[in-house]
């Protein structure tokens, strides 16, 4: 072969031996950014929620587990919510807080007598690093239809671990669902 000549297997390995050294640091130019069409990520709620991971916080008794109600139950019958189009899915609210009586009641208070079968609730929960994800995915393969995943707490998943609360380790758990979410496009 001439030396002008290109060899894309020797490039190819090439740069899988450079990938294989830790040092490497895989980077891509500006044009290579420009240049490549990534797919848009198909709203829940136009303008409002996306497949992504949330953080809804605040002082106790606000109303948060209220407004994510919400969002779940308009998501599950696709109806729209405060005028924004919903796409309808189905819905997994992780109500840690709750037992099925009180849910009855306050989804009552707030939706009447209009159901959906596509709304599902559980009040128990593994914890993130005791089969939690193994849970979520089992449900995402019994309904693959599922658009939003709600838990309702973060305190209720993370791992048991007294003094071990911080920062970093709200990031790891964060991090973790993140990656859940992205993976599954929920």
């Amino acid at each position: 072969m001439n030396e002008t000549e290109y060899d894309p297997i020797a490039d190819y390995q090439d740069q899988l031996i450079k990938m294989m050294d830790p040092s490497y640091l895989h980077t891509v130019s500006m044009d290579e950014l420009y240049e490549t069409v990534y797919q848009n990520k198909q709203p829940i709620i136009d303008g409002l929620l996306y497949p992504c991971t949330y953080l809804f916080v605040g002082a106790p008794k606000i109303g948060k587990s209220f407004m994510m109600a919400q969002f779940a139950y308009h998501v599950s019958t696709g109806s729209p919510l405060w005028n924004y189009p919903v796409r309808q899915g189905d819905v997994l609210y992780l109500a840690l807080e709750d037992d099925y009586r009180r849910l009855q009641k306050r989804l009552y208070r707030m939706f009447g007598a209009e159901s959906t079968k596509n709304l599902h609730f559980a009040v128990n929960s593994n914890q993130l690093d005791n089969g939690l994800d193994k849970q979520l995915e089992g449900f995402l393969q019994e309904h693959p239809n599922t658009k939003l995943i709600i838990i309702d707490t973060l305190q209720k998943v993370r791992e048991v671990g007294g003094a071990d609360y911080s920062y970093s380790n709200d990031y790891q758990v964060i991090t973790r669902l993140k990656q859940f979410s992205d993976n599954h496009e929920v």
